[in-house]
This record gives structure tokens, sequence and C-alpha cells, in this order.
């Protein structure tokens, strides 16, 4: 089936999230590509060091991962162009509206690349409470910094 049948099919919601993961995207992109960092680093929120998950029972996890999937989707649209931490920024952007309080994640990795030589690599990742809603990276990085949220 077309996929853009299937986006014409898809409950009203669904597409508000896409609809609104596409405008967000290239706003990140364009903050994280065009600004020097601390202009806008500040804005994601209360820095800490290491990574601190703030915990909250009344958070629904099925609402949380679709707009993960939504920034996921519009991702794969623009064929992967937009890094962890442009993706990261857009559902922080999006649960804020909502007034859902988040975690912004950066870490690192140290790594050998296939010459041998050792590389540091960065990622950064968004929690809702316990749930890494995007940037899930199976314990591998350690966290530096955190950009907390609350609401």
């Amino acid at each position: 089936m077309n996929k853009y049948v299937r986006v014409l099919q898809m409950p009203l919601k669904k597409k508000l999230l896409l609809s609104e993961a596409f405008v967000l995207l290239p706003a990140a992109w364009f903050v994280v590509r065009v600004l020097p960092f601390k202009w806008w680093s500040h804005h994601l929120g209360e820095v800490k060091p290491g990574e601190e998950i703030l915990a909250d029972e009344t958070l629904d996890t099925q609402a949380l991962k679709e707009f993960g999937w939504a920034v996921r989707k519009v991702n794969r649209l623009f064929r992967g162009n937009y890094t962890c931490l442009m993706l990261a920024m857009t559902v922080q952007w999006m649960l804020n509206r909502r007034k859902i309080s988040s975690t912004l994640v950066l870490g690192t990795l140290m790594e050998k690349d296939p010459s041998g030589a050792m590389v540091m690599k960065a990622h950064a990742w968004l929690r809702a409470g316990e749930l890494i809603v995007i940037g899930g990276h199976g314990g591998r990085y350690k966290a530096l910094s955190t950009y907390l949220r609350k609401y």
C-alpha cells in the first residue's frame, strides 16, 4: 500500500503528531546547526551531572511511545538526516507543550574504529520517567549531563 494512503488512513491524533514533528524537526536542525550551543542550551532545562531520572507513576507510556514513533517516522521521511540530539530536542519540545516532565541526557562512548584507533562517540536520548522515549542505546553510553524539564 502506498505510504501516503497509509498516512491518510491513520487516526487524526497520529496525523497531528506527525505534523508537529514535521514542523519541529527542521527547527531543531536549525538550532543545532546554526546557533552556538551556549545560546540555546539553557532552554533544554536545568543542568545536572550524570543521568537523573524523574520518577512519575502517572505517565501514559503508550502515549509517550507515540511521540517517539512520530519523530522517528518523520526522520525516516527525511532519510535519517537528523542527529540524535535533534530528535531528542524535538520530542522534548512536544512534551513541553503538553507540560510533561522529561530529561534530555547527553552521553559518550569510547570505542575502536576500523583502523584500531580509539574514538569518542556522542549520543543524546530523552527520558520521561523511567521510559527512554527516543534515543535508546542499550546502556552502552555513559551519561555526562542531564537537562531536566519539570512540570
